[in-house]
């Protein structure tokens, strides 16, 4: 069994998260140029970035065979990165990359559930394969240079003596231990300001041996400044992690600049003190005060949090706003009149809507992430059934909670493999011969509506059979009513049901039945719906609303009988009193009411609740005009009690069995005094009416 090297394991968290990002990068690049079949150089680049960082990163880590695969997939772009057309006759790569990918990103999950002790996967025949790769690319290249040989220790490379270029001896602190690694994040540290022409030791990296010898002799780095001076990158080096002292060797850059060569640490430190680091040049300092003086601009911007600190911070808000709302709606203050107490309430609501609007923009986030991940199921799809399609994104950038996009992984997975697998046509002459585009497409789609998010899965493929999805059904003795009384949109919510599949024979990706139920209860499970909308031979939308947060919403408080209802805000278009000439009834005994030339439904509460109530005459109670999925309907209420954030609590999970949530209801929240409120799902209120 394997453990975290000492002192790393604050770091693991990090690691986990960059590299699980950059994965997804390295993914995205691949899928892009593969479909391009060329790499340009700025790709070329990237890749070779992202293997590079990952692989100094997990040598750190102490995790030496995803060091390893990641060191080989570094060698095969290094080749490729001299000779780019390459590719065009090397379509193995990419598969081979991929598999790295899909290694690296397991080995990760093993990792992080089992952090104490883990069994390091052997990954000897990926290796093998990367090996293999790069020689059967050496031998396809015409001549390739050769990589300059390696500068013996202690010695200055050639480089030193380039226009510009500024040698340094870094000394790093006595007994930090693993000196080769901490030389190989000093390079990473200036590499984006400067342009490294060599480095004595040359392989700190990989190569563990080497800190003995950086010990002994320090390490030499030669580099350029690109877009600051080479003092700014004196004092990068300066302030990096365990560097002790430093040295300039010898330099060609600004002579206007004092060279100061300077001695070991121990020789130059006094007895009495401890060991300090080199003295700053004249032009440090300089660039210090530039700094210092330029103030915030230097400084970092951004930082990564925990999420389960944001969530306690969440928690903490929606206790606030609970016991806000107790203090401020507490039954011992009716009827009296408090000026002062009344002017404090307003200002407290006011700071506690700021601190709600800010936590809530910390846990948002775009769906982008989740979004370019179905780029590599299309695309490994596409190769395995022998399918023309491609992935179209549209709205990636709509921002949801956190927690939410977490949870949308798996069911976007599902139904995007559903889109792949059973929408789109088997071949290109199929879709030829309906006048199609040979090429077919899966589209991702999102956008905000009433305080909710709609995505949509759809493709142009054939559509759904609702014939042959009846049959199935009803041969599985899955009906409970004659077959002819079922409508077309229950017919395609059969799909949805467990165990349903139109599948004859099981493949890698459907046939067994499950999937598309799984799928609906994780999507309700974070407050969300899906629907399925299909027609034959042109396609078929997998439609998804979920909420936009699943905690503090701003409400508008109705009263019917002894019930307090509340309304999310973002559903909310108007209140208004009911006049009797703008009452109409419609063929079916259905009210509606007549509002600036549009005629609007209305839904009187207390009946679609079963509430006990003595306001059943519309003109003595409230109209509250809602809106959801592009519907507009009139809510009928005894009153209106006001506007308020409530703190959105779940219902319990055995009341699930009772499908609630389609009868129109989301949740409920505790009041000021204690009581229930329950908060109305204004999506399905309008959908099931």
């Amino acid at each position: 069994m394997a453990k975290i090297e000492p002192g790393m394991e604050s770091m693991l968290d990090m690691y986990i998260f960059e590299t699980g990002s950059m994965l997804e990068q390295l993914d995205e690049i691949l899928i892009r140029t593969e479909g391009a079949n060329t790499f340009i150089e700025e790709d070329i680049n990237e890749v070779f970035r992202i293997m590079h960082t990952i692989k100094g990163s997990s040598a750190m880590m102490g995790f030496d065979n995803l060091q390893k695969i990641a060191h080989k997939g570094e060698d095969l772009f290094f080749i490729i990165r001299e000779k780019p057309e390459l590719v065009k006759d090397a379509q193995f790569v990419y598969e081979l990359i991929f598999t790295v990918s899909d290694l690296y990103k397991a080995e990760i999950d093993i990792i992080q559930s089992s952090p104490e002790d883990f069994e390091p996967t052997d990954f000897s025949d990926i290796i093998s394969r990367l090996e293999s790769a790069a020689k059967q690319l050496k031998a396809m290249e015409d001549g390739g240079a050769a990589p300059a040989a390696a500068t013996g220790s202690g010695e200055l490379p050639p480089e030193s003596a380039a226009d510009g270029a500024m040698t340094v001896r870094v000394h790093f602190e006595a007994g930090c231990g693993m000196e080769n690694l901490r030389a190989f994040l000093l390079l990473n540290k200036i590499k984006d300001d400067a342009e490294i022409l060599a480095c004595v030791p040359p392989d700190v990296e990989t190569n563990a041996d080497t800190a003995k010898d950086i010990i002994e002799n320090g390490f030499i780095v030669v580099f350029r400044a690109t877009e600051v001076t080479n003092e700014d990158i004196l004092t990068l080096i300066e302030d990096a992690v365990n560097v002790e002292s430093y040295e300039v060797v010898n330099t060609k850059s600004e002579p206007s600049a004092p060279v100061q060569a300077e001695a070991k640490p121990e020789e130059t430190k006094p007895e009495s003190t401890p060991a300090p680091k080199a003295e700053k040049s004249a032009a440090q300092k300089t660039q210090e005060e530039i700094k210092k003086a330029a103030g915030s601009g230097q400084k970092q911007s951004l930082i990564s949090v925990n999420l389960a600190k944001l969530d306690l911070l969440h928690d903490i808000v929606g206790e606030i706003i609970t016991t806000e709302s107790m203090v401020t709606a507490n039954p011992d203050l009716e009827g009296l009149k408090l000026e002062n107490f009344s002017k404090a309430a307003r200002q407290l609501r006011k700071l506690t809507d700021e601190l709600q609007d800010t936590v809530m923009s910390i846990r948002m986030v775009p769906l982008a992430g989740v979004f370019q991940k179905m780029g590599r199921v299309v695309r490994d799809m596409k190769v395995k059934l022998n399918k023309d399609a491609e992935l179209i994104l549209e709205g990636e950038n709509t921002e949801v909670d956190k927690s939410i996009v977490d949870m949308l992984n798996d069911p976007l997975m599902h139904l995007v493999r559903n889109c792949m697998d059973h929408g789109i046509e088997d071949t290109v002459d199929e879709r030829i011969a309906k006048g199609k585009p040979a090429k077919a497409y899966v589209k991702l789609a999102a956008r905000n509506a009433s305080g909710e998010v709609i995505i949509t899965v759809s493709d142009d493929g054939a559509g759904i059979d609702k014939k042959k999805v009846l049959a199935k059904a009803q041969k599985n003795g899955m009906l409970s009513r004659p077959a002819e009384d079922y409508s077309a949109k229950e017919i395609l919510n059969m799909i949805l049901l467990p165990g349903f599949s139109t599948n004859e024979q099981v493949t890698e990706y459907s046939g067994r039945g499950v999937g598309m139920d799984v799928v609906k209860s994780n999507i309700e499970q974070i407050g969300g719906t899906l629907t399925v909308e299909s027609e034959e031979g042109k396609g078929t939308s997998f439609i998804i609303k979920i909420p936009l947060t699943l905690a503090i919403v701003d409400g508008m408080k109705l009263q019917v009988g002894d019930t307090v209802l509340t309304v999310p805000i973002s559903s909310v278009r108007e209140s208004l009193m009911v006049n009797e000439n703008r009452l109409l009834t419609d063929t079916e005994s259905g009210e509606m009411i007549m509002i600036r030339g549009t005629c609007y439904p209305i839904l009187r509460l207390h009946e679609k609740f079963k509430m006990q109530t003595d306001v059943t005459d519309l003109k003595q109670g409230i109209l509250l005009v809602v809106k959801a999925g592009g519907k507009d309907i009139c809510l009928f209420a005894d009153k209106l009690i006001g506007e308020q954030p409530v703190v959105v609590k779940p219902f319990p999970k055995f009341l699930s069995r009772y499908n609630i949530k389609q009868q129109g209801l989301s949740g409920c929240t505790i009041m000021g005094d204690g009581s229930i409120s329950l908060i109305i799902d204004v999506n399905n209120l309008i959908n099931t009416d």
